[in-house]
């Protein structure tokens, strides 16, 4: 499956693309477990939404005995719940 040279575009959530678009080195820990992540959800299921990145972000974060690593899911899990409306 070809992957687009700007993995954010897969994303939903304009925002938050462009959030991280525009974050520059501010958020390169970050934008690199994104992307991971967005990849392997669009390798394994075909497909990419807020809820599906939250889980995996989620499911790493527990399973994570790195300090350093499990700061960079936080801070990643933050930044996608911030930018990902309530189901009201």
């Amino acid at each position: 499956m070809h992957m687009p040279d700007d993995i954010f575009s897969l994303l939903s959530d304009r925002e938050l693309a462009e959030h991280f678009r525009n974050a520059g080195g501010e958020l390169k820990e970050e934008a690199a477990v994104l992307g991971f992540v967005i990849r392997s959800l669009l390798a394994n299921e075909g497909r990419v939404s807020n809820k599906a990145i939250i889980l995996s972000l989620i499911n790493a974060l527990e399973s994570s005995h790195d300090a350093h690593q499990a700061d960079t899911l936080r801070r990643t899990l933050q930044l996608v719940v911030g930018y990902t409306p309530d189901d009201t």
